[in-house]
């Protein structure tokens, strides 16, 4: 059938294929032929590459009926049962499969697949084959002994009996008269005083039957809950009411009034009432919807419903594969300049590498490169000027490679470039010329003329060449020989970098680390109303030998990288703890609360949570005056145990702060899941927020969002008076910026305590 065929309306040999559908034998009497005679009939309507039916036999589950389908479902079955369900549901419908539930028997499951066009007659004939069968089974199912005491005590088959009389009389008796025969029938099996049908609304209940009864509406629903069976005493009598589903989903209450408590004898004729009556009940809601496929009329209704959500199932999917897309380029990319990041980069040289160990040619060629006193730019400047002139290099950069080579981020102000194909001066020369020839052009930002210098570091694939970590290495080491040699330069990699008397980066981080010359700054946070000091956020700052102060962004990277972020946080949180103490005998009563970030690998165990609380519990600090920190994409990649260890640390006293708010996959929903008690908006979105209306939406909304739910927010990354002036509007409770106050040392902190922040401009 063509896409065109499918929008069609209904045809008589539709209405003819359902009514075929409709007296088409129960599953436990159909035989194969008459399966393989359906298919065809199916066939001729739509493409249908595969067909089955699922259910149980006395060995198990199986396939009752396969056509077409592949090994691999059919060896799943054999091999793990348990879970064949699952795996159907991530079958998915996109790729044309359609499924159907089967109620009340063996057969469970109806699958089959065609084109995503034709989906929505599959779906329709499918439906219609679905409630066949769940009408075939369910009524194979009323009226049978359910009861192993009937076949012990003659009482009780004789009330057996007569339960069952009245649910065969179900298909030939109006809805009234077939509740009150039940009535009748519940008084003699129970000695029941009242049998009531109640269906609870919204707003008030709707008695099915009788009637009237004595009692109103509301004391009725009183005796009833939304999904549990209840029991209770109410004027002087027992009341049991027990809720009933029609396939899946609530239809009604039923409640039985007695003069006593039912002993276990009664309660299992009760359960068998209860369960007989919600059969009958499926069965006639499923002769009502195949009634409902009796005419052309009908049919083309449900085509046109089944074709409007396979409309709108095409537009989610793709709208979540633009999402799926937008995701990956996340991952793989760097958020400010767009180009590619470390993973991206990583994974490039993987396979580069790969390609050169098998077949030894072509080579590849790494240029690290690092922009010369870019520290010294981002403090006279801000980080806005620092963000567009890192926007800039890469646009630079990008123009000075040829097709096939690849421009990454590593963080901070270092990128790589691969050079692909590239292994001898005159593949490598003019790229390294481009580079410094447009470089050598002043840039020009928000009035700012700035001179950029840049320091090279570069290193060729050899034999030799172990891994692709080996040659990053050489070029991040010569690099940094470049950088001591004077900045503004290129050095080749040779092995006299190697023998040079300096360490290479990630020696001279553990060195600093060792000498204790990681050190917290502080960061004020102010009440952004009128400028009362709420706390603190603590900043690390590397002293390097040659006395520079290097930001956290320079270095924590790399001690993500190299493995020593979690002894470069406890040592910051000593710091931090040593320094607290101080300011906490200054104040007095007085409190500050001082926010640490820290990576999200510390809730990978107790082990190491243990250590952080030892830190605490060792400097005597009130645990209550600390929150630490934690980025949201790192959260949302820990596994489920890392809400039990937050838990506990609120638990000790601890405030959990969600921080980076907005740049993470799963935003609101960490707001739901995660014990925070602050979070704090990404410094992108305040950037942004004057020139993007959306970004201003969404921080309004993150506003509203934490009023609602009790937690507070924070701002960062508040640089200019304009965007103080706008988050006051909004009615942002708390912020914090180089507008606001730069970070500081300890030293700097105590006379800002107990007052009040004059805020700039």
């Amino acid at each position: 059938m063509t896409t065109h065929s499918s929008q069609r309306s209904a045809t008589p040999s539709l209405l003819a294929l359902v009514t075929t559908i409709v007296n088409f034998p129960s599953p436990e009497h159909a035989t194969s032929t008459e399966y393989d005679e359906l298919r065809q009939h199916l066939a001729t309507h739509c493409t249908l590459s595969h067909f089955a039916l699922l259910g149980y036999t006395r060995s198990g589950l199986k396939w009752i009926y396969e056509f077409g389908l592949n090994d691999s479902l059919k060896e799943q079955l054999k091999a793990d049962p348990e879970r064949m369900l699952d795996l159907l549901g991530h079958l998915k419908e996109e790729a044309g499969w359609c499924q159907q539930s089967v109620s009340n028997g063996p057969v469970i499951r109806l699958l089959a697949k065609t084109t995503p066009s034709e989906q929505p007659t599959l779906n329709l004939l499918l439906e219609c084959l679905a409630n066949r069968m769940s009408e075939a089974q369910t009524d194979a199912q009323i009226g049978q002994d359910l009861s192993p005491l009937a076949q012990r005590q003659p009482d009780w088959q004789q009330k057996m009996e007569s339960l069952n009389r009245v649910m065969r009389l179900a298909n030939s008796l109006p809805s009234q008269a077939f509740y009150a025969q039940l009535d009748a029938a519940s008084q003699f099996v129970l000695g029941a005083c009242d049998f009531i049908l109640l269906q609870l609304e919204e707003y008030h209940g709707r008695t099915l039957y009788p009637e009237h009864t004595e009692l109103g509406e509301a004391v009725l629903q009183s005796l009833c809950h939304t999904t549990h069976t209840m029991e209770t005493e109410r004027h002087g009598r027992f009341w049991i009411s027990h809720p009933l589903r029609l396939q899946h989903h609530y239809f009604a209450h039923l409640l039985l009034s007695l003069p006593h408590a039912p002993g276990p004898d009664e309660r299992l004729l009760i359960d068998f009432l209860r369960g007989q009556l919600t059969m009958v009940m499926e069965l006639q809601r499923i002769r009502e919807q195949l009634a409902e496929l009796r005419s052309l009329e009908s049919i083309d209704l449900r085509l046109h419903q089944l074709r409007q959500a396979n409309l709108r199932l095409q537009k989610q999917l793709k709208r979540h594969q633009e999402l799926e897309r937008k995701l990956q380029f996340d991952a793989l990319h760097d958020p400010l300049t767009m180009l590619p990041n470390r993973a991206f980069l990583m994974n490039r040289l993987d396979q580069a590498m790969k390609h050169y160990h098998r077949h030894r040619s072509p080579g590849f060629t790494l240029i690290f490169i690092d922009v010369d006193h870019f520290k010294e730019i981002n403090d006279a400047l801000g980080h806005k000027v620092g963000d567009l002139l890192l926007k800039e290099i890469a646009v630079r950069l990008s123009s000075c490679v040829r097709q096939n080579d690849l421009v990454a981020r590593l963080g901070g102000d270092e990128f790589v470039i691969y050079l692909d194909a590239s292994t001898d001066n005159s593949t490598i020369s003019p790229v390294l010329s481009r580079i410094l020839e447009r470089h050598a052009a002043p840039f020009r930002l928000l009035g700012n003329e700035l001179q950029v210098q840049l320091s090279m570091g570069v290193a060729t694939v050899t034999e030799h060449t172990s891994d692709v970590s080996q040659l990053l290495h050489q070029a991040d080491l010569a690099m940094y020989q470049a950088k001591r040699s004077g900045r503004n330069r290129i050095v080749i990699y040779s092995e006299a970098c190697q023998d040079r008397d300096w360490l290479s980066p990630e020696l001279e981080l553990a060195k600093a680390l060792e000498e204790r010359r990681i050190l917290p700054y502080f960061q004020p946070v102010i009440r952004l109303s009128d400028g009362q000091l709420a706390g603190l956020e603590v900043m690390a700052r590397w002293l390097t030998q040659e006395g520079i102060l290097k930001d956290a962004f320079d270095f924590i990277p790399l001690a993500e990288q190299c493995g020593l972020i979690l002894e470069l946080d406890r040592l910051i949180l000593r710091h931090t703890c040593q320094q607290l103490q101080n300011w906490l005998a200054q104040l007095g009563g007085n409190s500050i609360k001082v926010s640490l970030n820290l990576s999200g690998k510390h809730l990978a165990s107790q082990e190491l949570v243990d250590k952080l609380l030892a830190i605490i519990s060792e400097s005597g600090v009130p645990i209550g005056n600390l929150v630490f920190e934690f980025n949201e994409r790192e959260l949302s990649r820990l596994d489920t145990d890392t809400l039990t260890i937050l838990h506990e640390l609120r638990a000790h006293g601890l405030q959990i702060c969600l921080d980076d708010f907005g740049t993470g996959f799963s935003s609101l929903n960490a707001l739901f899941h995660y014990p925070v008690d602050y979070i704090k908006v990404d410094d992108s979105f305040t950037h942004r927020m004057l020139q993007s209306p959306k970004d201003l939406a969404l921080i309004r909304a993150m506003r509203d969002i934490s009023q609602d739910l009790g937690f507070r927010l924070i701002v960062e990354g508040i640089e200019t008076q304009l965007e103080y002036q706008k988050l006051l509007e909004l009615g942002c409770e708390l912020g914090q910026g180089r507008f606001i106050a730069p970070p500081m040392p300890g030293i700097d902190i105590p006379p800002l305590l107990g007052r009040n922040i004059t805020v700039q401009g």
